[in-house]
């Protein structure tokens, strides 16, 4: 207990103090010994992941992997010696384990760290206990019939996966507070512990994942609430590594200002030099890969690159970037020195500018001389083909002349983009208009970058394109952003551009997927009587499930087929593949396939099909689906005859005819409106002409033309035969023509649902009309499940990789 005391209390005793105040969103401070790690963040999100999905498994399959009824993995039984040692072993680990940190925490006063270190264990064993008693029991029943009747120390009962996820989430919690060796007999033992409960069969596997997930997220979560102790380099420490290197200061301090990514400090060098050093951890690593993690799955086109593979590489980055701005002619801080610390932190020495960043200068004090000599720096930087990727009023400094600085090369990009430096434009344009303006901050750029660099930035005036400090600044005044975006376009003059789509999806569409796809496959079995959508699935004859995943694979590859025939020019098939999929990844956040329509479009752009004509094809291929639909539909109604009477009741013909007067009466009124007119003016009619003359030009060419039509039927068939084949796989039901009526009738009702691909319109469609051509409803339920996993679910993924694909290549 002794060396573990003194490890605790040195960890305690000799950390470095932090620069300042913590501080808490909403204004509540932490104490100074402590700070928040993105790291356990970092865990917290991750081990919360695993836990969600390994409890949705545990509960959704009713105990089939954890709970009484779970299959144990026996290698050792636990009523033999054998078993008995081991699981005594573990116990002993347990009680001395808690023992010891009850005694060492009391010892030296640590009554918080007591506390936390209780609460969390408390929490995660209930998360554990609560989770398996919704699965369907307690223990699993390989358990040993005469384990309760062993002593309680060597009992395989004590330690049940609760108590295993109480002592992770101690550990985890604790952790800050031990040296590296200790951590490592700590997890050692915990694995050991697993181990040994698996091997003895006392615990499933998944109830072990679901103990170490619930114990870590328990752990980090404590630790992201509170805090953990600050040992990260201090002055002292900062001092000797810069005199290490050469390069002796004098004095060091925390720097008094805000700096994103890094902690900034000042030092004075010995022959009197005023330095600037920016210090970065394992913190600022860790907060600058959830913060790309977010900008990935929020933000599209923003410019985003791959984070440094190290700390020391990503300051070597920085440092080459402001070396490379100033052999460009920008006026930007001297680099000194380059240094790697023992604490594996990293420093970048600059020299230190005599001024104050531009967004504390009052307005009156910022000239038009200032502003034309700043604009001409971003364009000497541009001409250089760097991008900042954080240009605002906070990374100007402007010093006691009145010349601005460019400072903070963290997130600069070397052989930068047009988007990246249009995205600079569009933040320093927005962040000056925060403080002095639209007029004249659209006013100075015009007169050094000119109407062609202020107009690709114009798209990019938006909120979710700029940095979060120029957000709030410039939120301050209503309509400030707008009339910054006005004045931007009318000085480039082009003032009909849209704004770029950066977003690459929704929260509240996410949101509202999952709440969709989460209710209607839990309530629809329910309503059909079946057990569970995955127990329903799990009934099915497996055979059939690789032709049902062969037909949706085919019809991918006819979609590349038709897209093919609605162009003239020759385009590469299997990148032609690659786009379809990419696009069904696509229409799944995206209603009526405009998002998949958009993307083939601009895949035939940049593969050489001129746009107006790529825009039309795509318009071709759409309408030429919508006409084998309607006609595969007169089909397979006509085929089937009275069979469909029960599915789909036609009204009667003056019903139809009403409905179809009150249709051209809407319409005609709506075209009497100056919008509609617009609208049929403007969009509709052109777009009407464009594709007739398109589907004209593609009528010369036999080949095409049977390219086009036959990939369109193939889609629908393909899809048909798989509904066909997921019936099957669970006993069959009535025959393909009628599955095929049903299949085209579902799929136009479903056409006009505002869900992404039909979600939960499609299902209710299918199974009504399945059931109403005679088939049980929990086959049909079934069925429609398994059919939908094949074509909906499971291609998401080989969509993503294919939207990749396509973007690693260029193609898109």
């Amino acid at each position: 207990m002794a060396p573990l005391g003194e490890v605790i209390t040195q960890s305690l005793e000799t950390h470095a103090r932090p620069p300042g105040v913590a501080v808490k969103p909403g204004g509540r401070f932490l104490p100074l010994a402590r700070y928040r790690h993105p790291g356990d963040a970092i865990r917290l999100i991750l081990a919360g992941l695993v836990l969600a999905g390994a409890a949705a498994v545990t509960v959704v399959t009713h105990a089939t992997y954890a709970g009484a009824s779970a299959v144990a993995v026996t290698a050792v039984a636990p009523s033999t010696g054998a078993g008995r040692v081991l699981a005594g072993l573990v116990q002993v680990l347990f009680v001395v384990g808690a023992v010891t940190a009850i005694a060492v925490t009391l010892r030296h006063r640590r009554f918080r760290l007591l506390a936390s270190l209780a609460g969390v264990a408390i929490v995660a064993g209930a998360v554990v206990a609560g989770i398996v008693l919704l699965a369907g029991g307690m223990r699993p029943r390989a358990l040993a019939a005469g384990a309760g009747q062993w002593p309680w120390l060597t009992g395989a009962s004590l330690a049940g996966p609760a108590l295993l996820a109480a002592a992770v989430a101690g550990v985890v919690a604790a952790a800050p507070w031990l040296s590296r060796p200790w951590r490592r007999t700590a997890w050692a033992a915990l694995w050991l512990a697993a181990v040994v409960r698996l091997i003895t069969g006392t615990a499933s596997p998944v109830e072990v994942v679901v103990a170490f997930a619930a114990g870590v997220t328990v752990g980090a979560g404590a630790l992201v609430l509170f805090g953990v102790p600050d040992r990260r380099i201090g002055p002292g420490g900062i001092a000797a590594a810069l005199a290490s290197a050469g390069l002796p200061v004098a004095h060091v301090e925390p720097a008094a200002v805000a700096a994103k990514g890094s902690r900034p400090f000042t030092a004075v060098a010995g022959d009197g030099e005023r330095l600037f050093i920016k210090v970065l951890g394992s913190d600022q690593r860790d907060a600058d890969l959830l913060y790309r993690a977010y900008r990935f799955l929020r933000l599209r086109d923003v410019g985003d690159t791959r984070p440094a593979a190290s700390l020391i590489q990503a300051v070597e980055h920085q440092a080459l970037a402001a070396v490379m701005a100033e052999r460009a002619g920008v006026t930007v801080p001297a680099v000194r020195q380059v240094i790697k610390t023992a604490d594996r932190s990293a420093l970048l020495a600059m020299e230190r500018v005599n001024g104050s960043s531009l967004d504390r200068i009052p307005d009156q004090d910022i000239s038009d001389t200032m502003l034309r000599e700043l604009w001409k720096q971003v364009d000497g930087l541009h001409q250089a083909a760097i991008a900042h990727r954080s240009l605002r009023a906070a990374n100007i400094v402007v010093d006691r002349a009145g010349r601005p600085w460019i400072v903070d090369f963290s997130f600069s990009e070397l052989g930068a983009t047009p988007r990246q430096m249009a995205l600079d434009v569009a933040e320093l344009l927005a962040s000056l208009a925060a403080l002095i303006g639209a007029s004249r901050a659209v006013g100075s750029a015009a007169a050094v970058i000119g109407p062609d660099g202020i107009a690709a930035a114009v798209p990019l005036l938006q909120p979710l394109a700029l940095s979060a400090g120029t957000r709030r600044a410039i939120a301050r005044h209503d309509g400030l952003l707008t009339r910054t975006r006005t004045a931007a376009a009318a000085a480039s003059g082009r003032e009909d551009q849209e704004l770029a789509r950066i977003q690459r999806v929704r929260p509240r569409t996410l949101l509202a997927i999952a709440a969709a796809a989460g209710a209607f496959y839990y309530l629809l079995p329910q309503l059909a009587q079946v057990p569970s959508s995955w127990h329903a699935i799990l009934s099915a004859d497996w055979a059939w499930l690789p032709l049902v995943i062969a037909l949706s694979a085919l019809t991918y590859l006819a979609s590349a087929v038709a897209l093919m025939g609605a162009v003239l020019p020759r385009i590469q098939f299997w990148p032609t593949v690659l786009a379809q999929a990419a696009s069904s990844f696509v229409n799944r956040v995206s209603p009526a396939n405009v998002g998949g329509m958009a993307l083939n479009a601009r895949y035939l752009q940049k593969s050489g099909v001129d746009t107006s004509s790529g825009v039309a094809a795509v318009g071709v291929n759409s309408l030429v689906g919508a006409i084998v639909h309607l006609v595969l539909i007169v089909v397979f109604f006509a085929w089937a005859g009275h069979g469909l009477s029960n599915a789909f009741k036609l009204p009667s013909t003056s019903k139809l005819l009403l409905i179809l007067a009150v249709v051209m009466a809407v319409i005609g009124i709506v075209l009497a409106t100056r919008p509609g007119r617009r609208f049929a003016v403007g969009k509709l009619i052109p777009g009407l002409k464009s594709a007739a003359t398109s589907l004209q030009r593609v009528g010369q060419k036999p080949g095409k033309m049977l390219m086009l039509f036959g990939g369109s039927a193939a889609i629908t068939l393909a899809y048909i035969g798989g509904l066909a084949a997921s019936i099957q796989a669970f006993g069959g039901g009535p025959g393909i023509i009628l599955i095929g009526a049903v299949y085209l009738g579902a799929a136009t009702i479903a056409a006009a649902a505002p869900s992404p691909g039909g979600l939960g319109a499609i299902e209710a469609a299918l199974i009504a009309g399945l059931t109403a051509v005679g088939m049980h409803a929990g086959p049909a339920v079934s069925a429609v499940l398994l059919y939908r996993l094949a074509t909906y679910w499971l291609p998401i993924a080989p969509g993503w990789l294919s939207w990749r694909t396509l973007l690693r290549r260029d193609y898109v």
